[in-house]
């Protein structure tokens, strides 16, 4: 008898830290769209953001394992640590599906990345390959035209929870000395946090 495969979410990004908003965006996604399993897909630099924002790749592991260690239908995947340079959606999935032939991916992206997609590298192979499922972003409304303009299995869900906290914030406020851990993933490792962003920031200004 034929095993059915497991349906998994892919939610990418470079979790610069992980917070709230992300992990509302895990619980819908676990609770509305039709996978099994979330994975979080640790991207070692944001492409639209400066490197010298960016938090050590193995600190935001760890990180990310502490916030889900308790849900085991949330995984973390490294692998484009390890993956070539430029770490392009459509390279990393084809290697998901090597090493895991037994599960079905789809993605879950925002309707700002969405609006991007026809500038993504080969995305025609990724849309001919991968279900979207999108989420709302503030100032990113989704049209009919655009989907009729891109192809590809693209379901929207308006009512999932808008991302309005930025990482970004969160990384300004505490090295301003504002304690905003209530908001962060692992509020416990707020000090954590603090200490990794003050050597981050010496370093860049050195």
């Amino acid at each position: 008898m034929k095993t059915l495969p497991r349906e998994v979410c892919l939610y990418f990004g470079s979790f610069n830290p992980l917070h709230r908003a992300h992990q509302s965006l895990i619980r819908y996604a676990l609770e509305s769209l039709p996978c099994q399993e979330v994975w979080l897909v640790l991207s070692p630099v944001n492409p639209l953001k400066s490197p010298s924002s960016q938090l050590p790749f193995a600190w935001r592991a760890d990180y990310i394992r502490t916030a889900i260690a308790d849900d085991p239908r949330v995984k973390l995947v490294t692998l484009e640590d390890i993956l070539p340079s430029p770490h392009y959606t459509v390279h990393t999935l084809r290697a998901l599906r090597l090493l895991h032939p037994d599960c079905h991916f789809s993605l879950f992206i925002g309707s700002d990345n969405l609006q991007l997609l026809d500038r993504w590298y080969d995305y025609e192979r990724l849309l001919a390959t991968t279900p979207l499922h999108v989420y709302p972003r503030p100032g990113y409304d989704i049209h009919p035209e655009d989907l009729s303009r891109l192809g590809g299995e693209i379901h929207l869900h308006p009512e999932a929870p808008e991302m309005l906290l930025s990482a970004t914030e969160l990384r300004e406020a505490a090295l301003s000395g504002l304690d905003r851990r209530a908001e962060t993933a692992v509020p416990s490792l707020w000090e954590e946090l603090r200490a990794q962003l003050i050597q981050l920031d010496l370093r860049n200004k050195n």
